[in-house]
C-alpha cells in the first residue's frame, strides 16, 4: 500500500489545485473512498465528477473505476499483512517459503512421478533414511505408507540406519530423504545399499550431490538455505509435498500393497 501511495503523490506537482485536493482525499481517507460512487466522491471532495475522473487519469489510470479497483487490491494486500501482523524479518521468511512450495509444484513432472510410483509399487517393503529434519519427513510418509497397507519402516537410529542398509531384501526399496544429499552417514548407508544392488528413490534440496549420483530416481527441488545461528531452519515441506503427491498416486496404482 505504501508503494501505491508513493507512486501518486510522485505526480503532485504535475496536478492543478483542484486535483491535488482529490489527491489529498485519496490518500488520506483511501478505505472510504473505495466503497464510493463517483457521484458520492464528487461530494464527499466538494469537486465535479469530471475533475474526479481528470485526476484519476492524470495518476496513470483509465479513469475512476480503473483507480478503485487498484486502490481496493492494495487495500486488500495490506489488511491480508496487517492481520499477519508481518515484520520485515517475518515477511522474508514467509516469502521464502512460498518460494520453496511454488518451486516444488513447478518441478512435479508426470511422468517421472510415474517412474517413481512403479519403483514404490513393485517394492516388497519400503525403508527410509533420513536424518536431523529430514527424518520426521520419512516418519510421516512411512506411517501414510503402513496405513495404505504397505510394508515400510523409517528408523531414527544411526546403527538402526546401518542394520537395515545391510538387511533390506533385494525387492525392497529404500527411500532417501536428504537436504544437501552430502550427510556422511546417509552417504555411508546409500553406499551399502548401492552395493547391494537394492533400488534407491532420493529427495534432495541441492542440486550436484553425491546421494543424487548413487541413485536410480532422484526428485530435486531447491530449498532455500537458513540457518539461525547453528539451528537448521531450511523447510522440508517441499519434501512432504512430492512424497504425498507421490502416495495418492501410488495408491490408486493396480498392485500397490501386493507388490510384483
Amino acid at each position: 500500500m505504501q508503494s501505491f501511495m508513493k507512486r501518486l503523490i510522485q505526480h503532485r506537482d504535475q496536478l492543478s489545485q483542484l486535483e491535488k485536493q482529490v489527491l489529498d482525499y485519496i490518500i488520506r481517507y483511501p478505505e472510504k473512498l473505495v466503497h464510493l460512487k463517483l457521484e458520492e466522491a464528487a461530494k464527499e471532495m466538494y469537486v465535479s465528477t469530471a475533475t474526479i475522473s481528470r485526476t484519476c487519469k492524470r495518476l496513470g489510470f483509465e479513469g475512476f473505476q480503473d483507480f478503485k479497483l487498484q486502490l481496493h487490491l492494495n487495500i486488500r494486500d495490506d489488511v491480508q499483512v496487517g492481520n499477519r501482523g508481518i515484520s520485515d524479518s517475518l515477511s522474508y521468511h514467509l516469502n521464502r517459503y512460498e518460494k520453496d512450495i511454488q518451486e516444488v509444484l513447478n518441478r512435479v513432472d508426470e511422468d517421472k512421478l510415474n517412474n517413481a510410483v512403479a519403483m514404490l509399487v513393485q517394492a516388497r517393503h519400503v525403508e527410509w533414511f533420513g536424518m536431523g529434519h529430514s527424518y520426521s519427513v520419512c516418519w510421516d510418509a512411512s506411517k501414510k505408507l503402513l496405513m495404505l497397507g504397505k510394508s515400510s519402516m523409517a528408523r531414527m537410529d544411526w546403527d538402526d540406519l546401518r542394520s537395515a542398509a545391510l538387511n533390506v531384501k533385494k525387492d525392497d526399496l529404500a527411500i532417501f530423504v536428504s537436504y544437501s544429499g552430502e550427510t556422511l552417514l546417509i552417504l555411508e548407508y546409500a553406499h551399502i545399499l548401492k552395493s547391494r544392488g537394492i533400488p534407491i528413490l532420493s529427495i534432495v534440496g541441492t542440486p550436484s550431490n553425491q546421494l543424487s549420483e548413487l541413485s536410480d530416481f532422484v526428485f530435486y527441488t531447491p530449498i532455500e538455505h537458513c540457518y539461525i545461528g547453528d539451528v537448521d531452519m531450511c523447510s522440508r515441506a517441499p519434501f512432504q509435498i512430492f512424497l504425498d503427491l507421490l502416495l495418492v498416486r501410488a495408491c490408486h496404482a493396480p498392485d500397490f500393497v501386493e507388490g510384483k
